[in-house]
């Protein structure tokens, strides 16, 4: 049976249900808080390769946009699915991941996380299906702690509340490391999203034409009744521990990950790694001339 707490929050009670595994390995825990889009995607690759190298402990990762970003997934084209103009004008970044997905775009108003596992060492499960259960758990697990549902969307890999998405994801495995990363909606800019994206829909549920009507927020399920931004972290973070088994300790930075973390960030803030795929197509489209 899952354990049932129920906590006093102002004046309304809430009804905790967990999600657990039993308890028995210690993670690692890192909240960077405010950090920049380029900085943050050298970062938990940096993570990930001294994780994968059995250097630091599994970990998980918090942040927050710094500055307004749009997330960019491995294999996707900067033309396609980017007003490049309106993001350069406004001063909003476009980040490209080493993982895959689709884009999103992000502001201060999101707690971004990753996930990041030794592949093999069995806390997360070696097929990308069952990452994806074991980990989201820890979304739902948190929905279920503020006092709301939530259910996993297998085939988008999105935490959904009252039939919307309030959390997308992505995946990856490198150097001996699995991630899983995703968002948390605390609030979202809608129209800057019609801004910025050329189809904000594309990643929502089918026939869902505004991103407004397929997307829901922890305010809106709040009703506006307002939240505690470390309340809500200290819940995700309890729930990714119930769904994983495990107790993340907070913990810093080693030099070596910082180091490394600061090196990538050349890489991921140059012309050439943004629009590698964009570059390899117009490549590929003069060859066949």
């Amino acid at each position: 049976m899952q354990p049932i707490v129920y906590e006093i929050v102002g004046s309304i009670y809430i009804l905790q249900i967990r999600i657990t595994h039993v308890k028995n390995m210690t993670w690692r825990f890192i909240d960077t808080d405010m950090t920049d889009g380029y900085y943050s995607t050298a970062l938990f690759e940096s993570i990930a390769k001294h994780v994968g190298g059995g250097e630091v402990d599994d970990t998980i990762l918090f942040w927050r946009a710094k500055t307004p970003a749009v997330y960019l997934g491995y294999h996707q084209y900067v033309e396609d699915e980017i007003h490049e103009e309106y993001c350069a004008a406004n001063g909003i970044q476009v980040v490209r991941r080493v993982l895959g997905g689709g884009c999103g775009f992000c502001d201060e108003d999101h707690i971004l996380f990753s996930v990041i596992a030794s592949e093999g060492g069995g806390t997360v499960p070696a097929d990308i299906q069952g990452a994806y259960s074991r980990v989201l758990g820890g979304l739902i697990n948190t929905l279920r702690m503020l006092g709301f549902d939530g259910k996993l969307e297998p085939t988008r890999n999105a935490v959904y509340s009252q039939g919307r998405k309030i959390s997308g994801n992505a995946q990856g495995r490198f150097e001996g490391a699995v991630l899983v990363n995703g968002s948390f909606l605390l609030d979202f800019g809608f129209d800057e999203m019609d801004r910025v994206l050329k189809n904000p829909p594309m990643n929502l549920a089918e026939g869902v034409e505004c991103a407004r009507d397929g997307m829901i927020t922890l305010s809106e399920l709040l009703d506006g009744a307002g939240y505690d931004i470390d309340y809500v972290k200290g819940a995700l973070k309890r729930g990714f521990e119930d769904a994983l088994g495990v107790e993340a300790q907070r913990g810093v930075l080693t030099d070596s990950e910082i180091e490394l973390a600061q090196r990538l960030s050349e890489k991921h803030r140059s012309r050439d790694w943004i629009y590698r795929m964009d570059d390899k197509r117009r490549r590929r489209r003069a060859r066949e001339r």
